[in-house]
């Protein structure tokens, strides 16, 4: 069995870490040594470790071991605690990176999946019922098979024939199993991380027992080591014996450069879908995407694109499909400029955008406005009630701002409206949503509500106010300050704000 585990731990590429008992016993004695007056756990570690090595040929096995692992996932071979953290310690942000790139191909593929679909059933209607869900729903695993090998052998072809669109479908296809590739490799790399971490600290947990250990902790790794020192039963070889063999992973370095090539390029927005109404209006077609926020100090920023801009594409080549903007500037060129066709309040403009490696971190979003601070003007319109002119008029207010299809935002109405009553100080609630979806709630709602209510389509009030979920509720005071904020709500907790309490 000890053969057998450390042949797993050289060759298994999943991200697991295997552990035999006596390797999780000695961990444990460390770290009760390491708690006490003296040297931190690693520290105590590399000291046993220094001893160790004065006789490196008692540890032969496991220098190989060691070296056996390194050569197999691109990685270096060890010999203490100290130089293991320094090797790796830029591999979880290097991860996490790779994590993301990965996530943001396999999210552009999903969307050009999800069009090239739309695109079949249009032009083949015939399969639009078949797919159906409720149809699909009906069948077993042994229907949807060949349902799944006949839509597979229209689709194909038709991909393929649709030449630019097709093209590009492959293109996000290979970025995405690259991405996604080079991320598994790296969650491998990090479980080799603590597996050679397991191994250094079971040959100084071996030190410490045959210099340091009581006779009680001595007797108990013995014991567990002879366990552990078993024979597994011969098996003989067949033709369908398949050979384990060591993983060939690229070089660590090697794959922190593919992932630095294979970055997308950003231009530092957030989007949605043009209202339908809007595209009718003005003749522009599905992909057309509304600008929701521009990030700061992003490529969108600096082209001057603002939130409310209708990006229709390139000249002559507009956006077809819905989130077309994400792919199409992921596979843009990086620094190299690219003119976008722009509505901005019913003009047409064009913008020079130079895009930017995508970032690891995305830049900050204005927070919550501290308290005493002076609190950001309304930049809503409204849907129904009395709107101020100002918010330092003279009149305290309460913003609340909610979703027609939150619940706690819909349980929180009755202190809201408590609140306004008895303190005086009016509320206005503020969503995101279209002036056509209020419409249909408030048909069917009919519980009591705040009186005035508007939208912010734009969401440049809920960024102005930090708001990153509903309901939140910010106290506004005469002049215009901020008096409190809170977000969230539940019966115990209610509003959030200093000396109000809701008495049912």
């Amino acid at each position: 069995m000890l053969d057998a585990h450390a042949r797993v731990l050289a060759v298994d590429d999943t991200p697991d870490v295997p552990l035999k008992t006596s390797d999780i016993f000695l961990h444990d004695v460390l770290s009760r040594v390491a708690s006490g007056p003296g040297p931190d756990f690693d520290t105590l570690v590399d000291a046993l470790l220094t001893e160790a090595w004065r006789t490196k040929a008692a540890w032969e096995p496991e220098i190989r071991l060691l070296d056996r692992i390194g050569a197999a996932f691109g990685s270096f071979s060890p010999r203490s605690l100290r130089e293991l953290a320094e090797q790796t310690k830029d591999l979880p942000d290097i991860s996490e990176h790779i994590r993301t790139v990965s996530n943001t191909w396999r999210m552009a593929l999903g969307d050009a999946n999800e069009a090239n679909l739309r695109r079949f059933l249009a032009a083949q209607p015939v399969w639009t019922e078949q797919l159906d869900a409720t149809a699909l729903h009906q069948l077993d695993a042994a229907g949807t098979r060949p349902l799944t090998t006949a839509l597979l052998a229209e689709l194909a072809p038709f991909t393929r024939s649709e030449g630019a669109l097709g093209d590009r479908l492959t293109t996000l296809n290979e970025k995405t199993r690259g991405a996604a590739a080079a991320n598994y490799r790296m969650e491998v790399r990090l479980a080799v991380v603590l597996r050679l971490r397991a191994i250094l600290t079971s040959i100084a947990g071996r030190v410490f027992m045959a210099s340091r250990a009581a006779p009680t902790e001595h007797a108990a790794y013995e014991a567990l080591a002879r366990c552990e020192d078993l024979a597994l039963p011969a098996v003989p070889l067949t033709r369908t014996t398949t050979a384990i063999v060591a993983p060939a992973f690229p070089p660590f370095a090697e794959d922190v450069q593919h992932a630095q090539d294979s970055l997308p390029a950003w231009m530092g927005i957030q989007f949605r879908d043009t209202a339908q109404q809007t595209r009718d209006k003005l003749g522009l077609q599905e992909g057309a995407a509304t600008v929701m926020m521009v990030y700061p100090k992003s490529p969108a920023e600096a082209a001057g694109l603002q939130p409310g801009d209708i990006v229709t594409g390139p000249p002559s080549e507009p956006f077809r499909e819905r989130n077309e903007i994400r792919a199409s500037t992921m596979l843009s060129k990086i620094a190299v400029p690219r003119l976008l066709d722009v509505i901005r309040d019913q003009q047409h403009l064009q913008v020079t955008l130079i895009p930017e490696p995508y970032p690891l971190k995305w830049p900050e979003l204005p927070g919550p406005p501290k308290i005493g601070s002076i609190a950001p003007a309304l930049d809503v319109t409204p849907y129904r009630g009395t709107l101020p002119d100002a918010l330092a008029a003279g009149t305290p207010h309460l913003l609340f701002f909610w979703a027609t299809w939150c619940a706690p935002c819909k349980a929180s109405l009755p202190e809201v409206l408590t609140f306004e009553k008895q303190r005086g100080i009016p509320v206005i609630a503020i969503t995101d949503e279209p002036s056509e979806r209020l419409d249909a709630f408030f048909a069917s709602f009919a519980n009591p509500f705040p009186q005035t209510v508007v939208t912010d389509d734009l969401r440049r009030t809920f960024i102005a106010y930090g708001v990153s979920g509903t309901p939140t509720f910010v106290l506004v005071g005469a002049d215009g300050t901020v008096q409190g904020s809170s977000a969230g709500y539940a019966p115990d907790k209610g509003l959030g704000i200093d000396g109000w309490h809701f008495g049912r």
